[in-house]
């Protein structure tokens, strides 16, 4: 019995640490795409620019999309991970949705 505990309870705690892993997702509108980047504009008006890679995946409405999908306009939520090497945000997972109201 104590045995089951102690693997739910690492279970617990390894499914949290992957969860904090990643942070807080990026959310913006897609001011300009590149062959390798994007730059979005967040909620503080600033631009951030973020490295797209082979294994980025794209994804519209939950279902698997194109990186031409992503078109300046469209709002985007990301999930990145920073790049130490190159000093930028590189994204894992690219969430597109609609274009923004104006």
């Amino acid at each position: 019995m104590l045995n089951r505990f102690v693997i739910c309870l690492a279970a617990i705690v390894l499914c949290a640490g992957l969860l904090l892993a990643h942070g807080d997702p990026i959310m913006g509108t897609v001011t300009a795409v590149t062959n390798d980047t994007f730059t979005i504009t967040g909620k503080d008006n600033k631009p951030v620019t973020i490295m797209l890679e082979k294994s980025t995946k794209y994804l519209v409405n939950d279902k698997a999309a194109k990186k031409t999908d992503l078109k300046p306009g469209v709002r985007v939520v990301i999930d990145a991970h920073m790049d130490t090497k190159m000093k930028m945000l590189s994204a894992e997972e690219v969430n597109i949705g609609t274009a923004e109201k104006k």
